[in-house]
C-alpha cells in the first residue's frame, strides 16, 4: 500500500508542477510579446520539466535502474496527460511522425531517473 501511496504522490506533484507550469507559460503568452505560434515548443519545455520531475523522484525512491524507471514512467504520464486531453477536447491523438514530439519528455525523465538514482539522501 505504500508504494502505491507513492506512486501516486510522485505522479499527482508532477501533475501539479505541469498544471502550475502550463498556466505560467499561458501568462508569458498572453501579457508579453512571446510569439504564440511557438506554445507548442514552449509546452514540449513544461513536459521536459515536469517528466525530469517525475524520473528523479522514482530514480531516488527506487534507487536502481533509473534510466528504466524514468522512462517507465514518463510514459505513462505522458499517457494520462494524453488522456485528459482527448477526455477534456473531445479529440483523437494522430498517430504518426507527430508523435515523435515526446521522445524529448522520455529522455528528460530518462536523465531525471539516473539523477533520483544517484542522490545522496
Amino acid at each position: 500500500m505504500e508504494m502505491i501511496w507513492k506512486n501516486m504522490k510522485g505522479f499527482l506533484f508532477a501533475l501539479l508542477l505541469f498544471i502550475i507550469m502550463t498556466l505560467a507559460v499561458s501568462a508569458v503568452v498572453k501579457f508579453t510579446p512571446a510569439p504564440e505560434r511557438w506554445a507548442i515548443y514552449y509546452m514540449i519545455g513544461v513536459l521536459c520539466i515536469s517528466c525530469l520531475f517525475l524520473g528523479t523522484y522514482f530514480g531516488n525512491h527506487y534507487k536502481k535502474r533509473g534510466f528504466l524507471y524514468g522512462a517507465l514512467y514518463s510514459i505513462i504520464f505522458l499517457l494520462v496527460l494524453s488522456a485528459i486531453y482527448m477526455l477534456a477536447f473531445s479529440t483523437g491523438l494522430e498517430l504518426g511522425l507527430g508523435m515523435t514530439r515526446y521522445i524529448i519528455p522520455l529522455l528528460f525523465g530518462c536523465v531525471g531517473g539516473m539523477i533520483g538514482v544517484n542522490m545522496r539522501g
